[in-house]
């Protein structure tokens, strides 16, 4: 189903593609992943509207200005790149709110990371394993595509340092320069992982899963 706004004429589509189980620490996380459609923008404006990092992450949290500004930015990237056609943009809910956002490019040989971003649903509390729960999406993707590598530019002046988050991820350093680390990972590897993130996320596909009005559906 689409339900087009007839003032800005854009549609209102999002695919619930998933619902996930992540336990750590013998405590569940129940998170659910929506596939954005290219003519969503009405709900990624109404995200970057409303996600406001400084006020979901108090300043006490020892986040420097510079670091919020960067955290803003990378949801702001992940939006505008995933208003381009050629990318898949997926965000993550928990308890009907917006929690996270990826957005990479698929391409037969090698996916392109462009962002991967995540905030708390709740103001200091962050949404446990909302970024590896994104980033199976898009290793699942990943190997139905049977590509070989998927690449990636990791900042380095943040507000969290993820660089060794992505190293455990299976990725390695390739270069780099500018506060930016370019980094890669392959085919093997990212099975390897996936045997990982398949012990703490359990991944449930949806089936027959039509377009809904993210807008209506979601609080944004």
């Amino acid at each position: 189903m689409k339900v087009t706004n007839l003032q800005q004429n854009n549609y209102f589509t999002g695919i619930h593609i998933a619902k996930s189980v992540n336990c750590v620490k013998n405590m569940e996380t129940s998170i659910d992943l929506y596939e954005i459609t290219a003519k969503d923008k009405a709900f990624l404006k109404k995200l970057e509207e409303t996600v406001k990092m400084r006020e979901l992450m108090p300043a006490d949290k020892g986040i420097s200005h510079e670091g919020f500004c960067r955290w803003q930015a990378m949801l702001e990237v992940a939006i505008a790149k995933a208003g381009l056609g050629d990318r898949k943009c997926v965000i993550a809910v928990k308890d009907n709110k917006p929690c996270g956002i990826i957005t990479y490019k698929p391409d037969k040989k090698t996916f392109n990371l462009d962002c991967i971003c995540t905030w708390p649903v709740e103001a200091g509390k962050k949404v446990a394993l909302a970024g590896q729960t994104l980033f199976k999406q898009m290793f699942s993707d990943f190997l139905k595509q049977k590509a070989d590598f998927i690449e990636l530019c990791a900042i380095l002046n943040g507000p969290f340092p993820v660089v060794p988050k992505y190293m455990r991820l299976g990725f390695r350093q390739t270069g780099g320069k500018n506060f930016l680390i370019e980094m890669r990972t392959n085919n093997q590897q990212v099975k390897n992982t996936m045997k990982h993130l398949d012990d703490i996320i359990i991944t449930h596909p949806m089936e027959n899963s039509e377009d809904i009005n993210l807008l209506e559906t979601l609080d944004v």
